[in-house]
């Protein structure tokens, strides 16, 4: 999770060395990090962390791509990456105009907002990207229940109990 606001320069540098890197071996990072809901997904040789790949950089690497069942799963793994509290709202924008996913991000934050435990921060994430969002994709990015899980197995009157998918990696 990064603590500090990545300059533009250094954003636009990591996006071009995760812009090289093929899904599995972005998903393989994402694993390294505690996405291990994925790991069954990339072979075990291509999990290994690079540093030179901020978490907000490889989260929105991760959200692009065409509308098919594999980018669907990556946006489930991107999410889960920017999900982490120590992201920088900035740098998440940044690179999310370098990778063109501005709009799926917009979608995320704005589930996040209504969803997750932590709404604040994903009020911060939509006051960094554009207000409207012209190239809306809604019916193809996942919901609530892809970004989280839900349990209902809390006894007799009690609600669902929602817990909004994060990793565990920490700097």
């Amino acid at each position: 999770m990064s603590t500090a606001v990545h300059p533009l320069q250094d954003i636009r540098r990591a996006c071009r060395a995760a812009g090289r890197l093929g899904r599995d071996e972005l998903i393989g990072i994402a694993v390294a990090r505690g996405c291990r809901h994925y790991a069954a997904f990339v072979p075990p040789e291509l999990v290994k962390d690079r540093t030179d790949i901020p978490h907000e950089v490889l989260g929105c690497a991760l959200l692009a791509g065409s509308q098919d069942v594999e980018t669907f799963r990556a946006i489930r793994v991107g999410a889960m990456i920017l999900s982490d509290a120590g992201n920088s709202a900035h740098a998440m924008a940044d690179a999310a105009d370098a990778f063109g996913v501005t709009s799926r991000l917009i979608h995320i934050a704005r589930v996040g907002a209504a969803a997750d435990n932590r709404p604040d921060f994903w009020r911060e994430v939509l006051a960094h990207l554009p207000a409207t969002d012209s190239a809306s994709e809604t019916r193809f990015l996942p919901n609530v229940s892809r970004f989280s899980i839900e349990s209902r197995l809390n006894g007799r009157g009690r609600g669902v109990d929602r817990v909004w998918l994060r990793t565990n990696y920490r700097r």
